[in-house]
């Protein structure tokens, strides 16, 4: 009769946990950037994750020098992003 060692044992344990959508690798090109725009709640950051496409730079024009935002985005947060800030200047780019 075979005994289990403790590296099989250790093994099957790890097994049983349960593994969050989010640590999964990426099915498409594993390097391929992913959107950062903020899905979550107002208290909780959660990121898009969609296959990012644009380099996108926010400027402020309401003439209180606020800081320039730059983020990673996929096409859908990008038009969500213009549509929802039509006064601001943002500059896309592809990546």
């Amino acid at each position: 009769m075979m005994h289990a060692t403790p590296t099989e044992t250790e093994s099957a344990a790890e097994i049983d946990t349960t593994v969050g959508l989010s640590e999964l690798p990426s099915l498409d090109d594993h390097h391929a950037p992913r959107c950062e725009c903020d899905h979550g709640t107002e208290t909780e950051y959660i990121a898009c994750g969609r296959r990012a496409r644009w380099r996108v730079s926010t400027d402020c024009t309401c003439g209180e020098q606020h800081p320039r935002i730059v983020e990673i985005l996929c096409s859908r947060c990008l038009r969500t992003l213009r549509r929802n800030n039509p006064r601001e200047s943002i500059t896309a780019r592809p990546l």
